[in-house]
């Protein structure tokens, strides 16, 4: 219901109940809920409630109190001013990547991104690099039928990714080249836990042109060294 309010608010009951499959009289007594907990708020427009500025707390607490976004701190800093490029942490969240923390590029031309922000998994070295570690009798679940064209170089064939990302497995690592938007690309590399899982995807991206930064074998060991330095302070906390 969070989640439906923070894509388009103000909803109304009725909306929220068909969308949701459920029964007014059940939405009616968790909208109450949630307005007595402070998430979410009566509109002027009677009937309708929207989400209120307490859901930004719980943001916060994750972002001050998550060891891998912590450590990931520094990491990212130093990243994004040696790639020239801005530098992401991405997790999989049912199923879905997010962005849980990123370093703006130190050049005035950059992506835009946000913390919070999704990334189509198919079609950028942040997805691939998470989709990797996923057995592959199991991608399909991950991935929207039909795949999404993005650009003329996105992977739309099913066997096609597959032996994508069986290579990105094997490799370590995952390139991007306009897959999700023309003139920018992407290079991925996993973040490890102790046990050696692959946990998240750390990542530079920018502008193929207008910036120093290149999708080449230079950055490449960017990438691979932080996210390698990440798993360590990972592994030790």
């Amino acid at each position: 219901m969070l989640e439906l309010l923070a894509a388009h608010s103000p909803r109304g009951v009725t909306e929220i109940a068909t969308e949701l499959g459920l029964e007014k009289s059940s939405v009616s007594r968790l909208l109450k809920a949630l307005s007595e907990l402070g998430y979410a708020v009566q509109s002027a427009q009677r009937g309708q409630y929207q989400v209120s500025p307490r859901i930004l707390a719980l943001a916060q607490h994750y972002l001050e109190d998550d060891r891998l976004v912590k450590g990931a701190q520094p990491i990212l800093h130093e990243l994004a001013h040696a790639a020239r490029a801005t530098a992401h942490l991405a997790v999989l969240v049912s199923g879905d990547l997010v962005i849980v923390a990123k370093e703006p590029s130190p050049e005035p031309i950059q992506v835009a991104t946000r913390v919070g922000g999704r990334t189509p998994l198919h079609a950028s070295a942040l997805g691939k690099v998470l989709l990797a570690n996923v057995p592959a009798k199991e991608r399909a679940a991950f991935l929207p039928s039909p795949l999404a064209r993005y650009t003329d170089k996105t992977i739309t064939d099913p066997r096609k990714l597959q032996k994508a990302l069986d290579q990105v497995r094997e490799q370590g690592y995952a390139f991007e080249l306009e897959e999700e938007h023309p003139g920018v690309g992407c290079i991925g590399a996993p973040v490890r836990d102790a046990a050696g899982r692959w946990i998240a995807a750390l990542s530079i991206a920018g502008p193929l042109h207008g910036t120093p930064f290149r999708v080449d074998e230079a950055h490449l060991k960017l990438v691979v060294n932080q996210a390698a330095e990440l798993s360590r302070r990972v592994a030790y906390a």
